[in-house]
């Protein structure tokens, strides 16, 4: 069982949701999500359950955290429900980024939403004595408040970009990573819009820079059986991948992005 213990908005139409649980299958890593049924009670609509990436995780207070937008049905209805409402969820589901860069110069590129699940990978990293960069950015500087105190919170150097003014610059979560890319590090991850995350992948791949890139895909199941979240490889035989499980976390390079 999860119930709701907060719900609060934190930045325009974008709300924390925590829950509390009873027992998790496993324990949750970075990069990872839970599929929620946002309908209640007898109602079946929307009918799909919502991907959510873990924002944080403490398992000390049986509580796993989710940074979300109010863009659609399902998350407006979410964005209504109180404190002690129970809620169906299943996970963690999908495959995690890799946790292997102790003592390494990792980079963290975000855009909007995208950044979520970025900030559970750093507080990992942390632990690992990485020394982390982390390149944020959004259309509005609003939707940059919380998470810019979050990750302030972190052993870290961070940058912020919006469109609507200038912060360390002005653009982009990928113009302020090129701009502050002085020395090649030894790791990058990232998560935002597939666009963004084509012209990471592209200017990483060409500088001879190892990641891994988490994408938003729609997912009906969360468990592999419709194949709505597919994405094509860029492999010989083209076969595809399914973000839900074994994504959303892929190599640099792995998968066709729109970009």
């Amino acid at each position: 069982m999860f119930k709701i213990i907060t719900n609060e908005e934190v930045g325009p139409d974008i709300f924390k949701l925590a829950l509390k649980y009873d027992q998790l299958p496993q324990k949750p890593e970075p990069g990872q999500f839970f599929n929620i049924k946002v309908s209640q009670e007898l109602s079946d609509d929307p009918l799909l359950r919502r991907p959510f990436s873990i924002f944080d995780f403490k398992p000390e207070e049986k509580r796993v955290e989710f940074i979300y937008k109010v863009v659609g049905k399902g998350t407006k209805i979410l964005s209504k429900l109180k404190n002690g409402t129970e809620l169906d969820v299943l996970g963690p589901l999908g495959s995690p980024f890799s946790l292997n860069n102790m003592n390494k110069e990792i980079n963290l590129i975000g855009g909007g939403m995208g950044i979520a699940p970025l900030f559970y990978l750093a507080k990992k990293l942390e632990k690992q004595n990485a020394d982390l960069k982390v390149y944020l950015g959004a259309a509005d500087k609003s939707e940059l408040n919380f998470f810019e105190n979050k990750f302030s919170q972190l052993k870290a150097d961070i940058y912020l970009a919006s469109m609507s003014e200038e912060l360390t610059i002005k653009g982009t979560a990928l113009d302020l990573w090129l701009k502050k890319l002085e020395n090649k590090p030894d790791f990058i991850y990232s998560c935002g819009p597939e666009k963004m995350l084509a012209a990471v992948e592209k200017e990483a791949l060409k500088n001879n820079i190892i990641g891994e890139i988490s994408i938003e895909k729609r997912m009906g199941c969360g468990i592999g059986v419709c194949l709505s979240c597919s994405c094509e490889t860029k492999t010989e035989d083209k076969k595809n991948k399914r973000a839900c499980v074994e994504g959303p976390v892929f190599e640099l390079g792995e998968v066709v992005l729109d970009g």
